[in-house]
């Protein structure tokens, strides 16, 4: 009795490539929808950390986009963007991650509910001339993002 070896092991082989392909549009589907992330809105009901890494070469871009947030943010007339204002902070490593991004952490703490978080949003409505300059900044800088809505434990000051 002669055993087919192809036969034996095909099945084997179309299932192990299936699954490998499918895995893999899985992992650069999550990419794609995670590189969106930065267009849009966003807003928070617990104090939120956001996490993004910018290029090693482009701190400058980005850091002037955060003025004209910052800018933004002062002038508007809007009560719950001056309310996100005041909870909102922004933070840079001192050193370059494992991959030479620059690290920003944003922490907002308290949020304000009603406000909408995505800073192209805020930046087009304060500064629709400069709209797509200041897209063009942040996008060159941007790397990635990862929120993190967080959850009190402890209070070590009470």
């Amino acid at each position: 009795m002669q055993i087919n070896f192809v036969s034996v092991c095909r099945r084997p082989v179309v299932v192990g490539l299936t699954l490998a392909v499918a895995l893999t549009g899985a992992f650069f589907l999550g990419r794609a929808q995670a590189q969106q992330a930065p267009a849009a809105g966003t807003s928070f009901d617990t104090p939120a950390l956001i996490y993004v890494q910018i290029k090693p070469d482009k701190p400058g871009d980005y850091e002037a986009v955060l003025a004209k947030l910052k800018e933004a943010l002062q002038k508007t007339d809007k009560a719950e963007l001056k309310q996100a204002a005041a909870g909102w902070k922004v933070y840079k490593s001192a050193a370059p991650g494992p991959n030479g991004n620059l690290l920003y952490v944003h922490l907002i703490d308290p949020p304000a509910a009603a406000a909408d978080y995505g800073v192209m949003k805020i930046l087009y409505d304060a500064f629709p001339a400069d709209s797509q300059t200041l897209y063009n900044r942040y996008k060159e800088a941007f790397v990635g993002q990862s929120p993190a809505k967080m959850t009190l434990v402890a209070d070590l000051s009470k």
